[in-house]
């Protein structure tokens, strides 16, 4: 991750800036200031109405300057320039495509939507199994579901990061997504016996196989493709309610963009369908005696070939 503050000489006066996006409706900017803190700035034009009090924000300070008509925020910390940056990115992202009227409630959303992750206990990067996980449900929904009713329904599918048993809810149709890697044994970890018992008419597994490979590989996926690929479409189609969605599931998930996760790059080897029926194996919560709980179990694959289907899709009509 490139440090855009360090190539702006610190000023003896004012502020020193560098603008950061041309295509974004107001102008925004990287600078410092004569004390050398890092700022992020953006120029508000006269449609934009600031709020009477600005939430407050660890580590960030968050102030207006009437004169310039600009919107200030600087970072007290500098070695905190990494996460600083993430939070100017998910700022820019969800704003890029708006009216300049519509962009200062924005960002004081995302502010508030920071405050409330910057509150959890925060780690540099997901552990591996979780970004397997995360690659799997934005495969199943940037390359399956996207492809078949959009991609602002498809993130409307997308539940797991709610607190949904499954990952996804299509109508009467609930979908489990697992990931494993085609070097182990073929199985899944159930992280409890809900996601195998939905409250929908259906339910299906979804395993995706993945192979560790090197980043710059053809056909590779990683989670900051993935999810480059998804906001770009958001974009282009001009989805603001559901970017913001998006990327209030990214960070609910624990998720901030970092270039490390460039090395858990992977292909994609197989993806499998199972329709979860009465008879597939699995615990259901009728097994569990009184008493127990935090159910987690392997899901032999091999076991579970006789229900192997045929991609499910279910009409919206």
């Amino acid at each position: 991750m490139i440090n855009p503050w360090e190539s702006i000489k610190t000023p003896a006066t004012d502020l020193s800036a560098r603008r950061i996006d041309h295509k974004h409706p107001l102008d925004i900017f990287w600078a410092k200031d004569r004390l050398g803190r890092y700022l992020f700035v953006c120029k508000l034009t006269d449609e934009c109405k600031l709020p009477s009090k600005y939430p407050s924000l660890f580590g960030i300070e968050i102030t207006s300057i009437s004169e310039t008509k600009q919107l200030v925020l600087s970072l007290k910390n500098p070695s905190d320039w990494e996460l600083f940056f993430s939070l100017c990115n998910d700022i820019i992202s969800a704003t890029r495509i708006l009216a300049p009227a519509a962009v200062v409630p924005v960002i004081f959303r995302r502010i508030e939507r920071w405050r409330e992750f910057l509150k959890k206990d925060k780690v540099k990067l997901l552990a591996e199994r979780t970004i397997k996980g995360l690659i799997g449900e934005l495969v199943y929904l940037n390359l399956h579901l996207a492809k078949k009713y959009g991609i602002s329904q498809a993130i409307d599918f997308w539940t797991g990061p709610e607190g949904s048993p499954q990952d996804f809810n299509v109508k009467n149709v609930a979908i489990e997504v697992k990931c494993q890697i085609g070097t182990s044994a073929p199985k899944v970890k159930i992280s409890s016996a809900e996601q195998l018992c939905s409250q929908l008419d259906e339910l299906y597994l979804f395993v995706v196989t993945l192979g560790r490979t090197e980043p710059e590989s053809q056909d590779s996926v990683s989670l900051p493709s993935l999810i480059s690929n998804i906001q770009t479409t958001l974009e282009e189609e001009g989805n603001t309610q559901q970017l913001e969605q998006f990327l209030d599931a990214l960070l609910e998930i624990g998720y901030i963009h970092n270039e490390e996760y460039f090395n858990y790059s992977y292909i994609i080897a197989s993806k499998k369908f199972y329709e979860v029926t009465e008879n597939f194996p699995r615990i259901t919560l009728l097994d569990i005696p009184n008493g127990i709980g935090n159910v987690t179990y392997d899901l032999e694959l091999t076991n579970c070939e006789p229900f192997l289907t045929d991609e499910p899709w279910v009409s919206l009509v």
